[in-house]
């Protein structure tokens, strides 16, 4: 079923909604904008990455969640790609308030979004250390990590290309290796 056209919801509405959909959705401003399908890069990079932090994080004190859990920020609702949080007690839940890591990765139509839209709105959230964005098209990744004396985020991300490097989440104390997350993904 698609969204009514300007279907209007508040959180917990949207939550029990967005749940007997076939499409994965995003409630922004009280609106439900329906997100369209992945490519299959797009797909098995949330893969890789859902499989490489869960490797490396004990999973009786981090949950490693995939697009389809959602992360609450403020009166909206977004579900990030990859979602990093410590293990809930709830496990009924909907939704995260507490994520400690988000992923996203880049499609032609999400580009604005997630560098600007997501970035702003991701990098409030009190409990967040890390915001990871990858391109799906070669071997790049954007990283915004909280630091510094006052554990602000930078205003410019950390670039880190190439399948030879890694991405350390300082926070959960892992590093990501490009060459797992990348394999057979754009050029060699």
């Amino acid at each position: 079923m698609n969204a009514p056209l300007g279907l209007k919801l508040d959180k917990r509405a949207f939550l029990q909604w967005v749940q007997k959909q076939e499409r994965r959705h995003e409630l922004k401003q009280g609106e439900v904008i329906m997100h369209p399908g992945v490519s299959r890069a797009h797909a098995v990079l949330v893969g890789r990455f859902v499989s490489v932090l869960a490797d490396r994080l004990d999973p009786g004190v981090w949950a490693v969640c995939p697009t389809d859990f959602a992360v609450e920020i403020g009166p909206d609702i977004r579900y990030p790609d990859v979602l990093v949080e410590r293990v809930h007690p709830d496990a009924a839940a909907l939704s995260s308030e507490a994520p400690i890591v988000l992923v996203e990765v880049l499609s032609p139509s999400s580009i604005a979004t997630d560098m600007v839209e997501k970035l702003a709105e991701y990098t409030r959230l009190p409990s967040l250390e890390a915001y990871i964005v990858a391109s799906q098209d070669a071997p790049i990744c954007w990283v915004w990590q909280r630091g510094g004396e006052d554990r602000s985020f930078p205003k410019s991300p950390e670039e880190i290309s190439g399948r030879d490097k890694e991405i350390e989440v300082a926070a959960l104390g892992i590093m990501l290796p490009m060459s797992e997350i990348f394999r057979g993904i754009g050029p060699a």
